[in-house]
């Protein structure tokens, strides 16, 4: 509970300590602590805890903590005290923020990682570049890499190059790419490679109502917001 200024003035007393004491530990003058104990001024929060601490016969040769809050955030801090000494507060925020982080942490699931040699079984042909941008030609120089996945039926991988599917697929990222055969348009959210005479790219497909024709049109979005 915090503790009232006649609290205070009957604890002085009844401790022996002097008012130029407590305002040494409080770190102001003696003047200062007549002043919070014998006019309409309120004791800073900061002070009125260390008051508390001190009434409540806590050492005060202990090393001490240093918080960096101001008289605002010292209120607050002891409205949320509701009658805990600080170190009880302390003690139960900290339990607390430690029940937090387990929490978090047991939402997920760690994955092992993979030996190194595993990515060297299955050799892998790129055979191009992609571009995440603009349309642009494609560059057909193939070269292989060594992953552990193998490329299925109909799949092939592709590097990119460019920024506009960024953050989801970073620029110089490899794609594996598969097929589309059935349906012959992929429904719409899929990550598709355009291509056509003018060149290819990668991009989102989506669906869009066209204002003068009024039909839905298929259209390509970047997932980079710059874009």
């Amino acid at each position: 509970m915090t503790p009232t200024k006649e609290d205070i003035k009957k604890w002085l007393k009844a401790s022996g300590m002097t008012r130029e004491e407590l305002a040494k530990k409080c770190g102001v003058n003696k003047r200062t602590v007549d002043l919070w104990l014998s006019s309409a001024r309120d004791v800073p929060s900061k002070s009125l805890l260390v008051i508390q601490r001190l009434m409540q016969g806590e050492d005060d040769s202990l090393k001490k903590i240093h918080l960096p809050l101001s008289e605002e955030q010292w209120a607050v801090v002891c409205e949320a005290m509701k009658g805990q000494s600080f170190l009880e507060f302390v003690n139960t925020a900290l339990q607390n923020a430690a029940k937090e982080k387990e929490g978090a942490r047991k939402k997920f699931t760690p994955v092992e990682p993979l030996p190194a040699t595993s990515f060297l079984d299955q050799p892998v042909p790129v055979i191009g570049n992609i571009a995440a941008g603009a349309l642009t030609p494609g560059d057909n120089i193939p070269y292989h890499i060594k992953t552990e996945r193998p490329v299925g039926k109909w799949e092939y991988v592709l590097q990119v190059e460019g920024k506009s599917m960024e953050p989801f697929i970073p620029d110089g990222s490899l794609v594996v790419m598969r097929k589309h055969t059935i349906p012959p348009i992929p429904k719409v959210g899929t990550i598709v490679e355009y291509n056509d005479e003018r060149g290819v790219t990668l991009k989102k497909l989506g669906r869009k109502k066209n204002p003068e024709t009024g039909k839905m049109e298929y259209v390509l979005h970047p997932l980079n917001p710059d874009f």
